[in-house]
């Protein structure tokens, strides 16, 4: 039997939000708090369901990474990827990942988050990703998304863009957020 694995990251096999966590790893808690206080407006409109989470998440991105080397992001994350998601994985959904693996089950992480922070670790432990991509421009970090937020319907749209889905006998999806609920209904 064909299976497809399909993994939501944050808050489901990475315990924490990985994007803030990163951006804490990469800029230090002060720089983080001060980011949090200068964003304040833009995260109560977001909770408040006046902004969605693309625009949001687009406004943080600007404010921490605009301008960055990608080199140096690119560095950050690996390092980032070995040091701290080891330890923040969830233990039983990592065992559940790495049974279905055993059984050549295809696994592929489906994240709203960037994967230059993840995919050292995907690669190591030989899983896919889908990611919210960046636009890099002369190897900067532009400030803006190369594709769409991968979150909620987008998520299916970036899996059914990259997977053919028929080829599979069962799906099983873990996902635990409102931004996974459409990917949720993949699973057979």
């Amino acid at each position: 039997m064909k299976i497809l694995v399909l993994v939501d990251f944050d808050k489901t096999l990475y315990k924490k939000d990985s994007l803030i966590e990163f951006t804490r790893f990469y800029k230090g808690n002060f720089q983080l708090a001060i980011g949090f206080f200068a964003l304040a407006p833009t995260l109560i409109k977001w909770k408040l369901g006046k902004i969605s989470n693309e625009t949001a998440k687009q406004k943080f991105l600007t404010y921490f990474f605009k301008n960055e080397p990608y080199q140096l992001f690119l560095e950050k994350g690996k390092q980032f990827a070995q040091e701290n998601i080891p330890k923040n994985l969830n233990k039983n959904i990592w065992k559940n990942i790495q049974n279905l693996q055993e059984k050549n089950a295809d696994i592929y992480i489906v994240t709203a988050s960037f994967s230059e922070w993840i995919q050292g670790w995907t690669e190591e432990n030989n899983i896919q990703i889908i990611a919210t991509e960046l636009e890099i421009i002369d190897n900067q970090i532009s400030g803006n998304f190369k594709s769409k937020n991968c979150y909620g319907i987008e998520k299916v749209n970036r899996i059914k863009e990259k997977i053919t889905l028929d080829n599979y006998e069962k799906i099983i999806v873990f996902g635990n957020g409102k931004g996974d609920f459409e990917m949720l209904q993949l699973s057979k």
